[in-house]
């Protein structure tokens, strides 16, 4: 893995390079940049500042995003299968028809996001804040099939949790 800046990626990126597969970055700043179809597949992105960032079409699969900030970030149709969102700030983000299968969102903050048409297949929520979500009038394409749901806040502020089975 390569150790590279913030700044040496989006010098990068505006000159049309957009593979940066496995690179280390820590508590680096995107805000308010564009980085839509950039590969990040792998990528140490630790602590990193993406608000408000144009992330469309990215591919953060595999990729350490703990703790990352991406308050008001567009990540539609963005690629986060397998990703570690554990506590991310996603507060206001568009994850419309965001691929995030299997990632790791448990204490994220989602609230506020659109998360219509997104796969969350497989994907940890538990301890996630879903509050006030915008799951679009096409909430049933959110895969939620063996979604973790322990203690994640819905979007209309109910608390899931696990029912125990009554035995008669």
């Amino acid at each position: 893995m390569k150790t590279k800046t913030a700044e040496d990626i989006l010098r990068q990126y505006k000159t049309g390079y957009r593979e940066f597969k496995g690179i280390i970055v820590t508590e680096g700043n995107f805000s308010n940049n564009r980085l839509s179809r950039a590969v990040f597949e792998g990528a140490s992105l630790k602590g990193c500042q993406f608000e408000g960032a144009i992330l469309q079409h990215t591919n953060f699969s595999a990729a350490n995003l703990r703790q990352a900030n991406f308050r008001r970030a567009n990540l539609a149709k963005a690629d986060l299968r397998g990703a570690d969102l554990r506590g991310a700030q996603m507060r206001s983000v568009d994850l419309s028809s965001a691929d995030l299968r299997w990632a790791n969102l448990e204490g994220a903050d989602l609230s506020g996001s659109i998360i219509a048409g997104a796969n969350l297949d497989g994907a940890n929520l538990k301890d996630a804040n879903l509050k006030n979500t915008n799951p679009g009038k096409w909430w049933w394409k959110a895969n939620l099939q063996e979604a973790k749901l322990e203690n994640t806040i819905l979007p209309d502020g109910t608390v899931f949790s696990q029912v125990e089975a009554k035995t008669k």
